[in-house]
């Protein structure tokens, strides 16, 4: 279900590292409080340009995916296009397993790392600014999987109703990791439009199509 999405995400990981490491080896007589923030928005911009170019590819395939799983259902229905106009659409959302607004919260972590940045040279603590850069780094990753999962899972779900889909059903891995809540709805079927949010984040539980009368 995943697997491209784990292939680029692998990719913009990298990038990510990469991103950091430069910022690491600045010294703090660069980084005063206007270099700071035109260092962090333009590496925060490159990661929101970045991140939605990656989301996009993973939403055509899912949607791809998502179209060819249904007909092997036996369903059939008018297929659409997945475009920038409906991931900008989608990033607008509230994302219920954070509970927050892609955009507002990444313009939130960015601020947070300026000013743990300012603070650090104003201590002269490099010790400090590593570690607000390591912590920075994982809050931004996880944003950028979460997303990652949300982007396949509605493009999955709009490849699904396009094609006349009507309910589906809850599939997890069933493996140590998996959590109650996952556990519970596993095989349980639902209307398409009352699939439940995702529990947790890192959820990789996915759903496939029910066609009624194969039953």
């Amino acid at each position: 279900m995943y697997k491209y999405l784990d292939k680029l995400l692998e990719i913009e990981k990298r990038k990510v590292r990469t991103s950091f490491n430069r910022l690491s080896v600045m010294g703090f007589d660069e980084l005063n409080v206007v270099n700071t923030r035109k260092t962090t928005q333009a590496i925060y911009d490159k990661f929101l340009s970045d991140n939605e170019a990656m989301y996009l590819k993973a939403a055509k395939d899912a949607y791809k995916k998502a179209l060819i799983a249904a007909e092997k259902e036996g369903f059939s229905g008018e297929r659409d296009e997945i475009d920038g106009e409906w991931l900008v659409g989608l990033l607008a959302g509230v994302n219920f397993v954070s509970g927050y607004l892609y955009n507002k919260e990444a313009e939130r972590k960015r601020l947070r790392l300026n000013e743990q940045i300012l603070t650090a040279r104003e201590y002269n603590n490099r010790a400090m600014y590593q570690d607000s850069l390591r912590r920075s780094a994982n809050l931004w990753w996880s944003q950028t999987v979460l997303y990652g999962i949300s982007t396949v899972d509605e493009a999955t779900v709009k490849g699904f109703k396009d094609m006349g889909v009507q309910d589906v059903r809850w599939i997890a891995a069933e493996d140590e990791r998996t959590c109650p809540t996952c556990g519970g709805r596993h095989n349980k079927v639902y209307r398409i439009n009352n699939i439940p949010p995702k529990p947790h984040y890192g959820c990789r539980c996915y759903v496939v199509p029910v066609n009624e009368k194969k039953e």
